[in-house]
């Protein structure tokens, strides 16, 4: 006698998804803005004006105007010197009586030529010093934005959260189901007697 015994078991699968928690965050912030303070500074450097012409004028290095002007009067001292002479000259030939070897006289002085000597020096005038310039001016801009204190804006920006919740599942689905199965395979009796 044969027995067949099949069985088939049962299955199931199962399917998950995990859950999740997303979270952003932004910290809080303060974002400040400046403007810097700016200053104009003008300044003009100082110039040192040295005036030497009286230094050179004793030397004789003048400029055109006081050379002429000197010599001018120079000129003007001769011719008047020159006229005295002359009148001085007519003024005793007109008393040519009392003295009569005026013309004797007089030929002997223009005869004879006087020098003038001078002592030369170096010069004892002292150049004029001057300075002109050296200023400083600042000029700071003004700050006019009612917003800025000291040159300082601030904005405060809060702190941000963001969550984002996924929520976990389970999927089951039954592949097969489980079965027993028995057949009787024979096809003789056996008898014992």
């Amino acid at each position: 006698m044969g027995l067949s015994i099949q069985t088939t078991p049962a299955k199931i699968s199962i399917e998950t998804v995990n859950c999740k928690i997303e979270r952003k965050s932004e910290m809080a912030r303060l974002e400040l803005k400046q403007k810097p303070p700016v200053v104009n500074i003008k300044t003009e450097l100082p110039r040192v004006l040295i005036d030497q012409y009286e230094c050179f004028a004793e030397e004789g290095l003048k400029n055109n105007y006081d050379l002429l002007k000197e010599q001018s009067g120079y000129a003007y001292r001769h011719v008047m010197e020159y006229i005295a002479r002359v009148a001085q000259d007519g003024d005793a030939m007109a008393k040519i009586g009392r003295k009569a070897n005026i013309m004797i006289d007089i030929a002997q002085r223009n005869s004879v030529t006087t020098h003038e000597f001078g002592m030369v020096t170096m010069p004892m005038a002292r150049p004029k010093i001057d300075y002109v310039g050296g200023t400083v001016e600042f000029d700071p801009e003004p700050i006019n934005d009612i917003g800025m204190r000291n040159g300082v804006i601030g904005t405060y920006i809060p702190p941000h959260t963001e969550f984002n919740y996924t929520p976990g599942k389970v999927y089951t689905k039954m592949e097969s189901y489980g079965s027993i199965e028995i057949k009787y395979t024979g096809n003789n009796v056996d008898n014992y007697i």
